[in-house]
Formats: C-alpha cells, sequence, structure tokens
C-alpha cells in the first residue's frame, strides 16, 4: 500500500499540470456539459460527467482511473464530504494502446485531451473498471475511511481529503483509495476498499 501511496501522491501534484496543454472545449460543447461554477463531484458524479466525451471520442471507450487534482486553494474541509472540484478521469480502448484524458475544473469539464503514444503497450481488459461495479462512492467510502481513525485531512500539499479509483489487476478489484495523513502530518495514510462491495481492503505487506 505504501508504493501505491508514493505513486498516488506523485498523481495528484503532477497531473495537475496536464491543463496547460488541455484542449478547450468548443462553447456548445460545454453548454451541454454545464454544471454549476465550482460545483464539487464525488468520484462517480466527476465519471459520469466525463464519460459521454470518452465515448465521442471512442464508442468502445472504457474508464481506467480517476483521480482527483490538487489544485485547491488551502483551507478547511477539502474533500470533508468525499467531494472535489477538480478531477483527471482516464480512459483507454481495451487491447489498443489508445488513451484519452478529461479533466474537470471546478465541476465543469476543462480540457479533452487524446494521449494515445504510438508504441506503447496495450491496455488489457484487466485493467478498466466498469462502470456499473461502482456501487460505493467516494462520500460513502471516506466515512467508512473515517470510522477507522487514522486519516486525517492534509494542510499543505495534497490536501484534504483525495480520491482514486483504478483496478488492481492483481486482485481484479475495482480499489478505490481514501488518501490523508497521519495525525502530525508526517506521513500518508490510505485506506482502499472494494467500490462493488464496500469492503476495506487491508494494505499488503
Amino acid at each position: 500500500m505504501k508504493k501505491i501511496v508514493i505513486f498516488v501522491l506523485i498523481l495528484i501534484i503532477s497531473i495537475g499540470t496536464i491543463e496547460i496543454v488541455s484542449a478547450r472545449l468548443s462553447q456548445s460543447t460545454e453548454k451541454t456539459l454545464e454544471v454549476s461554477e465550482n460545483q464539487e463531484l464525488s468520484i462517480k458524479q466527476a465519471i459520469e460527467l466525463a464519460y459521454p466525451s470518452a465515448v465521442k471520442w471512442n464508442g468502445n471507450a472504457q474508464l481506467l482511473s480517476a483521480i482527483n487534482i490538487d489544485l485547491d486553494k488551502p483551507g478547511k474541509g477539502i474533500g470533508a464530504n468525499g467531494k472535489r472540484k477538480n478531477w483527471n478521469i482516464s480512459f483507454g480502448v481495451p487491447d489498443t494502446n489508445k488513451y484519452f484524458l478529461v479533466t474537470i475544473h471546478d465541476g465543469v469539464i476543462d480540457g479533452l485531451k487524446d494521449l494515445t503514444t504510438e508504441g506503447t503497450s496495450p491496455y488489457l481488459k484487466k485493467e478498466f473498471v466498469g462502470f456499473d461495479d461502482i456501487k460505493y462512492d467516494s462520500p460513502d467510502l471516506l466515512k467508512k475511511a473515517l470510522k477507522m481513525g487514522s486519516i486525517y485531512p492534509g494542510k499543505g500539499w495534497a490536501k484534504g481529503y483525495n480520491f482514486m479509483l483504478r483496478k488492481d489487476t492483481g486482485t481484479n478489484i475495482p480499489l478505490m483509495l481514501v488518501i490523508g495523513w497521519n495525525s502530525n502530518q508526517t506521513e500518508m495514510k490510505a485506506a482502499g476498499f472494494n467500490v462493488t462491495t464496500g469492503e476495506y481492503i487491508p494494505p499488503k505487506n
């Protein structure tokens, strides 16, 4: 689990720079996908918002991962309701190297980017998360994580509570990580859950 936390930390910090190269939506597309300004979204809501754009990109697109971006200004309560304003939702096409990123800022789709790189290995079917497999959303699983009493919101970088969804290909579990810090802000902590059953997934040794 520690390796996963480090990987997630890098994603949360670095992926936020992708909006620099993300394509702006046309005005007509924005109207069809518009939500209230500054709206916070759960991870499932963010995926629902992003999915139509992915299908428009490729009719066989499926979900690879979803992770919030650490762009919020410092403050209290960031992610405390299981929702965030800024997300990166990644899609691919099974058995191909096709990759598509939907960036959400302040609850609105802000960028669409085909990041397919020729020569890269294809994404296997087992890497994708089925939308119908997501029975438990980030607010639900944050509550479970907080009851465990060992995760606290970040106060500096990786602020508040952070969320990531992906497939654990080793166990074939659609896994959501609720990520925070220990009580004295010296070490990142994460709790993993099966988003289909809500079951807690103990860290691997």
